[in-house]
This record gives structure tokens, sequence and C-alpha cells, in this order.
């Protein structure tokens, strides 16, 4: 036997991606499926080492009070000896969103030359590119890339670096600032933004939602991308106004359908006007313009 662990257990399917969302940056490898006939959804975690059980146990309560609901029945089982993370890897789809094409290493030869390529493997930090609000982000940001030419752009809560990462594609002449609370998630971003080879435009670090500092006019950047959750997102309206310049854009995502009119409302009592929506599995994804105080 090793230290390889499985976890898992059952949500309703309205919470399964928030709990995907969280609890990926602690695992090296993650699933969550439908139990046919329920309501419920099961997540199914796998860590290549020993694992952590009393910073899991709390994130997972943490989550769930933030969602006034119980905390999940917890289950860890040790696993035989084999490679799980690199069976999980293998099973990796190529994804494509219009030009951009999202794979893992197993796939590096096989991706068209001429696409936005990025390459990243399945559970090493939240965004593996499967998630509705991952794609939601990259169609908004292709979109943008038509007519739009920013110099500096924030990723905030960036997980994998996959968003910093195809504002780099199309963008290659500008500066990008990846954020994230989770430690694990900004190596990650650095280790992804170096192997696609886009390290020197993208600065990744540690930070709980904006930076603290006030940001002077040559701070302020011209697209912010915030795929979380609507209740931060709601909460980062005004330090959204503060941070993106006057005509400047925002990408909001991870919030699901019925929460946009609270989430739009927040921005829009900002100066933010709403200039596209897209709803990809239930969840949305809003592209906004600043219009100013």
């Amino acid at each position: 036997m090793s230290d390889a662990c499985q976890l898992s257990f059952e949500i309703l399917a309205e919470h399964a991606f928030i709990f995907f969302e969280k609890m990926e940056p602690f695992l090296d490898s993650v699933s969550i499926f439908e139990i046919e006939g329920t309501s419920m959804w099961v997540l199914n975690g796998i860590i290549n080492r020993k694992p952590n059980t009393s910073k899991i146990e709390a994130t997972i309560s943490k989550i769930s009070k933030e969602l006034k609901i119980s905390a999940p029945s917890l289950t860890i089982e040790l696993l035989p000896k084999i490679d799980w993370v690199a069976e999980n890897r293998m099973s990796f789809p190529i994804i494509r969103y219009g030009r951009f094409i999202v794979h893992g290493s197993h796939d590096r030869l096989s991706v068209p030359v001429h696409s936005f390529k990025i390459e990243v493997d399945a559970g090493k930090a939240f965004g593996s590119g499967t998630h509705g609000t991952t794609e939601g982000c990259i169609r908004a940001l292709a979109c943008l890339g038509k007519f739009f030419r920013p110099s500096k752009i924030l990723d905030l809560g960036c997980g994998s670096g996959i968003l910093s990462i195809a504002a780099a594609r199309i963008w290659p002449m500008s500066q990008i600032i990846a954020l994230d609370i989770d430690l694990d998630a900004i190596v990650t971003t650095q280790e992804n933004a170096k192997l696609n080879k886009v390290n020197r435009q993208i600065k990744c670090k540690k930070s709980n939602g904006y930076p603290k500092s006030r940001p002077s006019t040559n701070q302020r950047v011209d697209i912010v991308i915030a795929n979380i959750l609507a209740r931060p997102l709601i909460e980062m309206a005004y330090e959204t106004s503060r941070w993106v310049r006057k005509g400047g854009v925002v990408i909001l995502s991870g919030l699901l359908v019925y929460q946009e009119r609270q989430v739009l409302g927040a921005y829009r009592a900002r100066g933010f006007k709403l200039c596209k929506r897209k709803n990809i599995a239930g969840w949305c994804t809003l592209v906004l313009k600043f219009k100013g105080p």
C-alpha cells in the first residue's frame, strides 16, 4: 500500500461545482459525477501523498457555512500503489473553444500548429478548462481580442493560470497580473506560464482579493478577469471600480444563472454597463464596461 488516498463525499447538484472549484487546489486529481435518478452528485478526489485531513475538513466546513448547508460526510480511503494522477491525466480530453485548444501534455504533438494552444495537465490546481465558467471567460476574451487592445490585465483568482495564458496568447504585448489566495494555485500558474512560454508576461502574486494598496492612475488595468463566486464578486464591486480604468472591461464568472441579477446590480451601482452575457451549463459569464462613477 502507498500513502495515496481517495476522498469522496456527496453534495446537491447546485453546490457540486462550487465544491469542485474550492477543493481542487488540495487534490492531485478531482472529478464529479451525477448520481443517476437523484439530485445528488459525488465528488471524488485523489491525493498522491498523505492527506492533510484537518485542512481538507476545515475547507469543506467553511464552504458549507458560506452556502448555509450542513457539511457533507467525508470518506477517505487508501489506494493501491498506482500512479492515479497519470491515469487521470491520460484520460483528459482535448478541449476546443474556437481557436483555443486546451490539452494535456500527452496530446502535445497532436494539437494543430496554428491554434491558440494552452497546455495544462488535469488536477494540478483549479482549472483544467472543462468547467463552464472557464469556457465562458475564454470565449469572452476571444471576442474582446477582435477589437480591444489592452496593455494591462488582472486575473483575479487565477487557479491554474488558464485564463492568464489565454490572455497572453491573444495579446502578446500585454502585461498580466495573476492573483490567487491559494499558494498552490500561484505555484501552478507560474509552472504553467513557463510551460506555455508566456512567463515573461505573467506576474503571479498571492493575494486575498485585490492588492491592499490604493492603485495609482498608472496601475489601473484595461481588463479584469474574475472567475470566482457570486458572493465575493458582489463584495469586490467597489474595489473593481478602483482598479479598472474608465473604458476598461471586466469579465465576471463563477456565478450561477439565478445569481446574475444580484451580481449585475452591484456592478451597475458602481458605474459598469453590461455588454454581453453567456450562459453555459447553468453558469453565467458577464462582460461589463466601466463607464465611471
